[in-house]
């Protein structure tokens, strides 16, 4: 990154201050512009502090994360929005994915690849915790009819975990797979779905309701 990445954290908990700051505080391209310790902050200070990325927990005390994410979408639009806390709810998350956050991350994932999927949020990618994307995805492969999907299990699990915005390198990680193999599954399920790209792969499978 040319410049360092201007950040806000949106979180109440001190402990999690200290471990963010410290955090990014190691490593030269990214800035902390502003920490807010409620959400009702976050708007006055955005007008001084603008940044790039937010990092946000979900309670708070007054208004939560969840109210706060909408707002700050529509104001400042290019602002990249990163979940951080510790709930895996499936509904939840499927709510916040709707209303426009770049990342859902938990607060157990290690400093390092936090660091690591914020970049990759920063490039467009829309990386999701493992536990998080596995709850996702466990969720929509028992929506799916297999009779009606031209697709294999794994071949189903990987275009899921695609449409939640994961590597290649990540999906390998997460399925203890070369990520040779999963370029091979990327490609059958193109053929079977007679596409050659991942966004027309992805538009079709969610015609054929294969994913939502």
């Amino acid at each position: 990154m040319a410049k360092a990445v201007d950040i806000v954290i949106v979180e109440d908990r001190p402990v999690v201050q200290q471990r963010l700051t410290d955090l990014f505080a190691q490593h030269a391209d990214f800035k902390l512009r502003a920490l807010c310790s409620v959400a009702e902050e976050v708007l006055p200070r955005l007008e001084q502090n603008p940044c790039d990325l937010m990092v946000v927990d979900l309670e708070l005390p007054g208004m939560n994360g969840e109210a706060l994410i909408p707002l700050v979408r529509e104001k400042y639009p290019h602002i990249k929005l990163v979940v951080f806390t510790v709930f895996e709810d499936q509904a939840r998350i499927v709510r916040l994915l709707r209303l426009g956050v770049n990342g859902y991350l938990l607060k157990d994932t290690s400093d390092e690849l936090l660091i690591a999927e914020l970049k990759v949020i920063l490039l467009g990618g829309a990386p999701l915790s493992p536990r998080v994307a596995r709850k996702i995805l466990d969720d929509e492969r028992d929506q799916v009819n297999p009779q009606t999907s031209p697709l294999s299990e794994r071949e189903t699990e990987i275009l899921n975990l695609i449409a939640l915005g994961m590597s290649y390198r990540s999906i390998a990680d997460d399925l203890e797979i070369s990520p040779n193999t999963v370029r091979v599954h990327i490609a059958n399920i193109y053929e079977k779905l007679a596409t050659s790209c991942k966004v027309e792969a992805l538009n079709r499978a969610r015609q054929l309701g294969i994913i939502s």
